[in-house]
Formats: structure tokens, C-alpha cells, sequence
């Protein structure tokens, strides 16, 4: 075969041939030259160093990157949706949109994320970073938002708490403001209520009368001829019993008879034997001997409770402890019922009356100790006063105030009729119809004058329509107007004591007032959408200067409300009741 043959061997060239880039594989569009596979391999020595982790992108992951006009086009979408839900969440107060809004929006930026990536990064790597993005922004726009929205419980606010009150149940708490509530239930037990402690339970028979002293240090009870004082406070979780000493609180006095009256630590006490019957006054840090004694008539009766609605003619004459079992709270003034004379206040030190004869005997006349009205002329307190209101044989009332059996003010007769009255803070409040009448009214006999006015006056006859009332009593009346205002007036003068705002003036506003407490439910007005629907306002108001001094949002349904001394409330929901103040 001569070397020109084309089937010759050829010998190997001299000169080096190219090699081929590590790690390609040779394929069908590859041209001979492998100029193919070289810029495949530039295309992949740029990827690796244009990575912001320093690795190489590999095909297929090039393959896998997204196409970012379609991941653009989601965000535009995503972010478009985020704006209508917002738009729509806040102009119809739904918060299920609102949180809507919040998903898509971090759902949006998360996508737009991945779209500004496109396949400079591995796919794992784009999809956290995208993901963490995405979750960041949608907890940041609905978990403060959430948080916000959040309304109050009472549990959260309570000071104390006890089993739900029923029906049957009484509440008491001292005209002072201070010491413990007294709950009696209506099967017999009692509990004595109040911050730090709790509830203390008073270990007492159904027909014991339990009531607080005037100025809520001391627990009364009485068991049927026997009187025991416990001594409040100092702290116990141990029960209240009338023997021996509970958890280091000392052990009660007992003393034999009826109480009148506890004036600090003289109390004053009724007791018979043989038809034989006494009035003594008792000192409790030396009970052993009555500081005085004196007789008294087989024939008594007992005075009426304050603050409570009586009607002005009593069918049949109080008991001694009626007023007590009613009011929860035994008064600080001893009065006692002589048949021959009358109605007297007595020195609670001696036993001697004080000025003259209250009220006389033959006559329909309620009588009750109570605080004085208010003041702001006096830089002193003043002490409590005695009110008297007698009806006459045709309906009119006369009332009359006594401090230390010193008259203070009598009032003119009223006009005749049917009426209820209360005795409360140094004034009388009547209820009822006058004479030839259908239409029922109001009057107050107050130390501003004689004559009986209607409550508030001509101060409140000038104010704007009123559209509810929260109540009424001696010193004041709580009312709403038609400008979405919570006002207190004098319940004598008019004057204007203080005005709190409402959320909306349309809204039903509910409450109560006693014992110089004020409380307002009030439903709040929505103004974001996540704002619970149905939620109202709690607040727990001191009558005399208008401080709140309990504050909440809730969405409880609640059942019952006790306003109580010294800014304190005991709220009832079917769960249970709390002590809110104090």
C-alpha cells in the first residue's frame, strides 16, 4: 500500500491537540472543533462566580429557575389582592379580611422576592429566603393588629373572687368605704370579701343576722339573744366562728341582748328577762361591766333603713334588727323608741338622751341614721345625721334632719298623695302620685329649703334632653344625654358635678347607682376591624367627684352588678363574681 493510499496510516502529529473540558460530555450539536463545549464552560465558570454564595449553579438548577415575568405577574397580583382586602376590611369593619390582607400581603412580597432572584441562587436557598420574607411581613402586619384588639377580662382586674350570686343573695359593704364586703347567700352562709384575702367564710346558722359596724372594722352577729363582735382585719384564710381565735385575729366579744348601735368601741344593746328591760352601752375592750344601764319599755320598736325605698305609712312597726338584716350595716347613732315620748338619740358614753324628742309616738313617721350630704364649703366631715319623715292623714309628708338630737332643717308639708320615700345622705327622696293625680313624680326635702322640690332642680330642668338614667339617691343623679355624655347633679341644687364621655350616644347605656358608687355599661363603638363586635365598657365610677375607678373592655355577658362603698363592685357573669376596686 504506497503512502499516498487514503486507507494509509497516518503518522501522529508532532504538534499537541486540544483536550477536552473536564466534566463535558460530548453531544450530537457538538461541533467538531468543540467550540460548543467551551462556551458551555464559560457560561459556567460565569454562573460560579456570579453566585453570592461562591458555589457553582449547576444546569439544573439553571433549568428549574423561574420564569420572572410569571413569578412578577403573581406579586402584581398578590399585592393587588393584599390592597382591595385592606380597602374593603377597613371600610366594612371585617376583620377576616383584615387578616387577609396581612397573608397576602407577605405572600406578595415573598413571590416578588423569588421574581428578583430569578437563578442566582440555589432553589432551596431562593425558597427559605422568600418563605422567611413571606412570614415575617404577614406576622407583623396581623399579630400587633390581633394584640391590639385584644379586650379585658374581669378575672384579670378582680381583687377578689366567689361563686356566682343567686337569687336570694345580699351584699353590704360599710358607708365608710372601708373593710370587707359581706355577701349573705340566700340559704345562710355568709362571706366576708376583700382584697389580699379573698373570701373568708362566716360560719353562721340561717337565722343569725350578720352586719358590718358603720365603719367596716368590726362584724356583728346575732344569734338569738346573744350578740358576738369580731374584730376585722389583720389578714386570715381561716373562718369566722364565734369561739376562740381564727388565724391569729382575736377572739369575738359576746355579749348578752340586742344591738342598737356601735360607735367605735361602744356598743349599745337591748336585752329583756322576766319582762324586766335594759338598755346598756358597753365598752368592747373591757366588756365584763356595762359602762351604764338603763330601763327601758317592754313596748319598742326599731328604726327604719337607710337608703333602702319604704312606704311613708308602715303597715306594722320594725323590728329591733329589721333595718339591720336589711342594710347589712348596724348604725353608729343608738336610737331608741320610748312609748310615752317618742323617737330619742341617746349618748352612746352614758346612756343619757340627746337634745329633743326626734319624732313623737303617736305619729307614722320613718326614722334612720345616715351620712350627711355633701359639702364643699366645710374643710371637716361631718358627723352622721338623723332623718325623720312623718306622713299626715292625707298623704302629706313632712320631713325633718337632726344632728345630736339638735334639729336641722324641717321642711314644709308636701303635697298629698300616695308615696314611697328614702332616707339617704341627710335628705329624703318620695316617690309616688300626688292626690287627684295618675301621674307619678318625684320630690326631694333637702337643707336647701323648705319647700320640696324635684330632684336637680332648676339646674337640671335647664340641661340638655336626657336620654337615660342611671340612678338616683340623696346626694346625686347619674344621667346620659342626647350628646353622648355620662353627667352627675346634685340631686338637691342641680349643680353639676362632673361629665364622663360615651363612644356612642345611641348606644344603650345600662348601670346602677348606691352606696356612692356609680357603675355604666356601655356598648363601644367600632372603629377597626378587628374590634370584637358586641364588646361594652365597664366602668366602675366614684359618685362624688366622677373617678374611675375601675376601666374595661369586655365581651362577657354580664349578669348582675352591685354597686358598693369607697369606688368598689361586685360584677356577676354565670361563671362566677368578682370584686373589682378597693
Amino acid at each position: 500500500m504506497s503512502e499516498q493510499s487514503p486507507w494509509a496510516p497516518r503518522p501522529e502529529s508532532a504538534e499537541p491537540q486540544p483536550e477536552e473540558p473536564a466534566g463535558e460530555e460530548p453531544t450530537g450539536e457538538e461541533r467538531a472543533d468543540g467550540r460548543a463545549p467551551r462556551a458551555r464552560a464559560a457560561r459556567g465558570e460565569r454562573g460560579a462566580g456570579s453566585a453570592p454564595t461562591g458555589e457553582a449553579v449547576t444546569d439544573r438548577e439553571l433549568e428549574t429557575a423561574p420564569d420572572a415575568a410569571t413569578a412578577l405577574g403573581l406579586a402584581v397580583v398578590l399585592l393587588a389582592l393584599t390592597g382591595i382586602c385592606a380597602l374593603l376590611g377597613g371600610h366594612f369593619l371585617l376583620g377576616v379580611l383584615r387578616l387577609a390582607a396581612g397573608v397576602l400581603a407577605g405572600a406578595g412580597l415573598g413571590v416578588l422576592l423569588i421574581a428578583l432572584l430569578g437563578g442566582r441562587l440555589r432553589r432551596r436557598t431562593r425558597t427559605l429566603l422568600a418563605a422567611g420574607l413571606a412570614l415575617g411581613v404577614a406576622l407583623a402586619l396581623t399579630v400587633p393588629a390581633v394584640l391590639a384588639s385584644r379586650v379585658g377580662s374581669l378575672e384579670s382586674a378582680a381583687v377578689a373572687e366567689i361563686a356566682p350570686l343567686g337569687e336570694g343573695d345580699t351584699v353590704a359593704s360599710a358607708p365608710s368605704g372601708q373593710g370587707p364586703v359581706l355577701v349573705r347567700r340566700a340559704d345562710g352562709t355568709a362571706q366576708l370579701v376583700e382584697p389580699g384575702t379573698g373570701a373568708q367564710e362566716v360560719e353562721s346558722a340561717p337565722g343569725d343576722v350578720l352586719a358590718l359596724s358603720a365603719d367596716g372594722t368590726r362584724l356583728v352577729q346575732v344569734s338569738g339573744e346573744v350578740t358576738r363582735v369580731h374584730q376585722l382585719g389583720g389578714g386570715s384564710d381561716a373562718e369566722v366562728s364565734g369561739a376562740g381565735e381564727a388565724g391569729g385575729r382575736s377572739a369575738p366579744v359576746e355579749v348578752a341582748g340586742t344591738p342598737l348601735a356601735l360607735d367605735g368601741d361602744l356598743l349599745v344593746v337591748r336585752d329583756c328577762e322576766e319582762d324586766v328591760c335594759r338598755v346598756r352601752g358597753i365598752d368592747l375592750a373591757a366588756p365584763d361591766e356595762p359602762l351604764w344601764t338603763v330601763m327601758d319599755a317592754e313596748e319598742t320598736r326599731g328604726p327604719d333603713p337607710a337608703g333602702l325605698p319604704l312606704p311613708a305609712r308602715a303597715e306594722a312597726p320594725p323590728g329591733l334588727l329589721d333595718a339591720v338584716a336589711a342594710t347589712g350595716v348596724l348604725p353608729s347613732v343608738p336610737l331608741r323608741f320610748d312609748p310615752a315620748q317618742g323617737w330619742l338619740q341617746i349618748d352612746a358614753a352614758t346612756g343619757f338622751p340627746v337634745g329633743r324628742v326626734l319624732a313623737p309616738a303617736d305619729a307614722d313617721c320613718r326614722i334612720a341614721a345616715t351620712p350627711a350630704p355633701p359639702d364643699p364649703q366645710s374643710v371637716q366631715e361631718q358627723g352622721p345625721l338623723v332623718l325623720t319623715v312623718c306622713a299626715g292623714e292625707d298623704g302629706a309628708l313632712t320631713a325633718a334632719a337632726f344632728r345630736d338630737g339638735a334639729p336641722l332643717w324641717e321642711s314644709a308639708p308636701s303635697p298629698a298623695g300616695d308615696w314611697t320615700v328614702r332616707l339617704e345622705a341627710g335628705r329624703v327622696l318620695a316617690s309616688g302620685t300626688e292626690a287627684g293625680t295618675t301621674t307619678e313624680g318625684e320630690i326631694l326635702a333637702s337643707e336647701h329649703g323648705a319647700d320640696w322640690t324635684a330632684p336637680g332642680g332648676d339646674g337640671v330642668a335647664q340641661a340638655e334632653a336626657f336620654t337615660a338614667r342611671i340612678g338616683i339617691d340623696g346626694t346625686r343623679m347619674v344621667l346620659t344625654n342626647e350628646a353622648g355624655q355620662l353627667l352627675a347633679y346634685d340631686t338637691a341644687t342641680g349643680t353639676n358635678s362632673w361629665t364622663l364621655p360615651l363612644d356612642d350616644p345611641e348606644a344603650e347605656v345600662r348601670g346602677g347607682l348606691a352606696s356612692g358608687t356609680a357603675i355604666v355599661l356601655d356598648e363601644t363603638e367600632r372603629e377597626e376591624p378587628l374590634d370584637p363586635r358586641g364588646a361594652q365598657r365597664l366602668r366602675v365610677i366614684t359618685a362624688e367627684d366622677g373617678e374611675v375607678s375601675e376601666e374595661l373592655v369586655l365581651d362577657e355577658e354580664i349578669t348582675a352588678w352591685h354597686p358598693l362603698s369607697g369606688g368598689r363592685a361586685l360584677i356577676s357573669t354565670d361563671e362566677g363574681t368578682v370584686l373589682l376596686g378597693g
